[in-house]
């Protein structure tokens, strides 16, 4: 019972991607929507994820531009990503011979094994009453599924 089992592990681990500030569109053009305006600083905080779910940077170095005017602020924020992903997926198993032609596998496996949390994209329109606003989970939460598996 005690040896023959096999475990398999898989890492996932990812920086958040980018964030895309943007505002509401007053320029005159036929766009949907148009970049922030950008005071020159940058909006990064360095505080842990749990702590900035009510504001995942700082809101106040972005604001609306003016009418017929684009804002200031790129495509992309560099320094401003979404929360990254560190998945650990744990399955272990084991085959048990049961007679001579039959055999049958037992097999565990813990999705997102250590149940850690990855938080959803801030909201990013400086327009919005949630703006720099994270509410929402973006992975599941642990998941354990059992298994037999008869060899004939």
């Amino acid at each position: 019972m005690i040896s023959g089992w096999q475990l398999s592990v898989i890492i996932t681990l990812q920086s958040g991607t980018p964030l895309y500030i943007s505002a509401s569109n007053r320029a005159g053009l036929f766009l949907r929507r148009t970049w922030a305006n950008n005071n020159g600083q940058s909006g990064k905080l360095t505080t842990p994820a749990r702590e900035r779910l009510d504001r995942w940077f700082e809101t106040s170095v972005f604001s609306q531009p003016a009418p017929f005017t684009l804002g200031n602020a790129g495509a992309r924020s560099s320094d401003l990503r979404t929360h990254g992903t560190y998945n650990f997926d744990l399955a272990s198993s084991k085959e048990f011979h049961l007679i001579e032609q039959v055999r049958m596998q037992f097999r565990m496996e813990a999705l997102n094994a250590f149940n850690t949390v990855r938080f959803g994209t801030p909201n990013t329109s400086v327009v919005a009453a949630a703006f720099g606003r994270v509410t929402s989970q973006a992975n599941a939460p642990r998941q354990i599924q059992l298994g037999l598996k008869l060899f004939w």
